[in-house]
């Protein structure tokens, strides 16, 4: 495989790992105020679910 195309040598832009990073601070602040793991779970399918319809906006508006 080509070293170019080997995704763990490849470095995120900083806009995104800047913006990964704030999503993980919010979901580690989920975590430490969640009473249980279903609370966590919960809050992380809310986050992800939220992500996945911003994605799939996001495309549409390309086409």
């Amino acid at each position: 495989m080509s070293h170019s195309l080997d995704p763990k040598n490849q470095t995120l832009p900083a806009d995104t790992s800047e913006q990964l990073n704030a999503e993980a601070e919010l979901l580690e602040e989920s975590f430490e105020s969640a009473d249980t793991l279903e609370d966590f779970t919960s809050a992380l399918m809310e986050s992800l679910t939220a992500k996945l319809h911003a994605n799939i906006d996001e495309i549409f508006k390309n086409k």
